[in-house]
């Protein structure tokens, strides 16, 4: 199932004339709208005016992480505070103030649509967050569901109220921070009392790494498939990428990211696939805070063989992905 077809089996050729044509416009905006890309596009002596085509964003600059938490986030706002919508901490241990504008969120919903549905999660799905709703990504997850019609139950945090909660609606589908997922398992393993896992189908994990060493102890203590979202800090959402119903690595939401693979320490663009770089993403359009070449420091592989579940998306994976681990 798809939630935009259009999109998730968009052709390589029209892919690239859209990834093209936003790319200019988020240079444009950054280097106008953003104090930060000013200062970092004049010191490497760059003008996006002489790009055209998307190789051309190797002659840009790196934005690291550390430059996102010694900086301050009102550099990074292409737009006053009265055109935000909504600001929000994100990141463990070292957070970040993101804001969002009305475009940011909408484009958010869409994407984190086409994880749920590649996920499974339909209509007639209950499905239960477990967290606090000051989490943006939940919030993102929460409006997504409701528009793809799923019955969604907000757990809070109090683990006891959430279990009462599971059992009185009878969820199918959990969603959260894998370490609450853990310590719900636990307490309800504590109590004796594991029902409210038992009816449990899928269970989907915001992490800020592409791996989750939790993962294979959910599955095997619940008996769900767990689905990994990477969310990293600084770009402030969870629905960039995503693994469909193979869980054969993560497909890229290439109309809203400009992926590249870079080796490890160097400006070096990797091309082959299978071959182990860092992940880094070029947002196609943010708006209150649009990052260019982000290194995320994830380690990954592109993977060219065409997925089953026939999205043209590229995907990609962990080296522990790429050589079969996956369940």
């Amino acid at each position: 199932m798809y939630a935009n077809q259009q999109v998730e089996q968009i052709g390589r050729d029209t892919l690239v004339e859209l990834q093209t044509e936003r790319l200019k416009k988020t240079l444009h905006w950054a280097l106008e709208k953003s104090q930060f890309y000013k200062r970092k596009f004049s010191k490497a002596g760059v003008s996006p005016e002489r790009f055209s085509s998307l190789e051309d964003v190797r002659r840009l600059p790196f934005t690291y992480g550390d430059e996102l938490i010694r900086t301050s986030p009102y550099d990074f706002l292409t737009m006053p505070l009265s055109s935000v919508l909504r600001v929000a901490q994100v990141g463990q241990p070292n957070s970040l103030l993101k804001m969002y504008s009305n475009g940011d969120i909408a484009h958010h919903v869409e994407m984190m649509t086409r994880v749920l549905v590649a996920a499974g999660v339909t209509q007639a799905s209950v499905a239960g967050i477990l967290g606090d709703l000051s989490d943006s990504r939940l919030m993102d997850i929460q409006y997504a569901m409701e528009l793809i019609g799923t019955t969604v139950v907000l757990l809070g945090t109090d683990m006891r109220r959430a279990a009462a909660l599971m059992e009185q609606s009878g969820l199918s589908v959990l969603i959260s921070d894998p370490r609450l997922i853990m310590q719900f398992v636990v307490n309800q393993q504590a109590a004796q009392d594991e029902q409210q896992t038992a009816a449990l189908t899928k269970v989907i994990c915001l992490e800020e790494s592409m791996q989750n060493p939790m993962r294979g102890y959910i599955e095997k203590r619940i008996g769900a498939k767990v689905y990994n979202l990477f969310g990293s800090a600084g770009l402030g959402c969870a629905g960039m990428m995503f693994p469909c119903q193979e869980r054969l690595g993560h497909h890229i939401q290439e109309d809203y990211f400009y992926p590249e693979i870079i080796e490890f320490g160097s400006s070096q663009p990797i091309e082959t696939a299978g071959q182990v770089g860092e992940l880094v993403f070029t947002t196609l359009a943010a708006e209150a805070m649009p990052l260019i070449r982000y290194r995320t420091g994830q380690a990954v592989m592109r993977i060219d063989e065409p997925c089953s579940c026939g999205r043209t998306l590229m995907r990609i994976a962990t080296p522990m992905e790429y050589v079969g681990n996956i369940g």
